[in-house]
């Protein structure tokens, strides 16, 4: 298999969600949700900036600021769609420029949220007091997910089939994907473009050890190593390739190919699952397989940050409360509350029968510091196969 090598940009060191390992964040970064806010002096205030821009990492975002403009009428909104990796880089180098553009940034990468942008002093965490329906913001939003950065949404990556081709989900164990049924029939968007999908190769190598046991259920014997080959993570890298894994430009073209109506004996992909499963209102048949051994995927958090030095300051407070809906997953939230992805409100019921928690369990969380020190070992291993 060939892949080429990207400029390292593409490799920024990938996110983390809520996971262990974290730093503490500097004071002022901190926010408590307890202190009270007096919305109409900030309303009154944003009026008189008159705008409030946001970097956002999907197109969605057109849609959610529609109601802000009639709620918040004297405020214009601009936002600007641009994938977390490029929207990072754009944000540091307006900053090394002096220019400030941007007020709030909607983006996912923690890793590089902390390192590269908290850190830096480019953006701070902003928790407000309240939200739009006058609920407290400590009520709704557990403290793990605001305290430190504020969590916005949850997606997941997952195992894809087709339920034309399949009546139950065809793999139940990751080492599925390197037998010879599935030769050819595994898809992907190529790990060296998309850092979540190499955040789940990092993460199959950090658990070699539940890698292992999965081996050991499906075979029903230890597994036994490739000569060179140090753990069972790096063992079903190397067999997945060998096994002509097919490496996609998109998630979407995956999902297509996945999900194909009528199709026989379909491919399976992993792909983010509240973009693309909604691909089935145009007549995809797209089912997600949740219960592999021994996790299905990995989880993806996206998040909201006020940049340091906002131009305006008061209708980005006004934009960030927005943007955590309510308790019905309307306002800013609306665009987002899709089948697949979870708010970080406790009060917003999913749209998929599987909790938050139900789908942390079930997925791997990212490691900030197995990715930030052994992340690039994973990426020479799999360039080298």
């Amino acid at each position: 298999m060939k892949k080429a090598v990207l400029i390292l940009l593409i490799l920024t060191v990938p996110f983390i969600l809520f996971a262990g390992g974290k730093k503490e964040a500097p004071a002022e970064e901190k926010t408590a949700a307890a202190v009270e806010e007096d919305w109409d002096a900030i309303y009154a205030a944003a009026k008189e900036e008159g705008k409030v821009v946001i970097y956002a990492l999907s197109s969605r975002i057109f849609d959610a600021i529609e109601e802000f403009k009639t709620m918040y009428p004297g405020i214009e909104v601009e936002a600007i769609d641009i994938p977390t990796v490029q929207q990072i880089e754009k944000l540091k180098r307006e900053n090394e420029a002096g220019v400030y553009n941007a007020d709030v940034l909607l983006l996912a990468d923690r890793t590089s949220i902390e390192m590269d942008i908290l850190k830096k002093g480019y953006a701070k965490n902003y928790v407000p007091s309240t939200l739009v329906d006058g609920v407290k913001t400590e009520d709704v939003i557990p403290a793990k997910y605001r305290d430190e950065i504020l969590l916005h949404s949850i997606e997941a990556k997952v195992i894809f089939y087709n339920t034309d081709s399949y009546s139950e989900p065809p793999i139940k164990n990751l080492w599925d994907l390197t037998e010879p049924e599935w030769k050819g029939r595994f898809q992907m968007k190529d790990p060296m473009q998309s850092p979540e999908n190499m955040n789940f190769l990092q993460m199959a190598v950090m658990h070699a050890d539940e890698m292992a046991a999965a081996y050991e259920k499906k075979y029903g014997k230890k597994i036994v190593l490739s000569e060179g080959i140090e753990n069972a993570g790096y063992e079903w890298l190397d067999r997945l390739v060998k096994n002509d894994i097919v490496l996609t430009t998109s998630d979407g073209k995956t999902a297509k190919a996945a999900g194909t109506a009528g199709a026989k004996n379909a491919p399976v992909g992993i792909c983010v699952a509240s973009s693309k499963i909604r691909y089935n209102e145009k007549g995809t048949k797209l089912g997600i397989a949740f219960n592999v051994e021994p996790k299905f995927g990995i989880v993806k958090g996206n998040f909201l940050l006020m940049t340091a030095d906002a131009p305006h300051p008061n209708a980005a407070k006004l934009l960030i409360r927005y943007m955590l809906g309510d308790a019905s997953g309307s306002k800013g939230m609306a665009p987002f509350y899709v089948p697949g992805q979870w708010a970080s409100r406790s009060d917003i019921v999913p749209l998929l029968d599987k909790s938050l928690e139900d789908v942390s369990s079930l997925a791997w969380s990212i490691d900030p510091d197995f990715v930030y020190y052994d992340g690039l070992k994973v990426r020479d291993f799999w360039l080298s196969r």
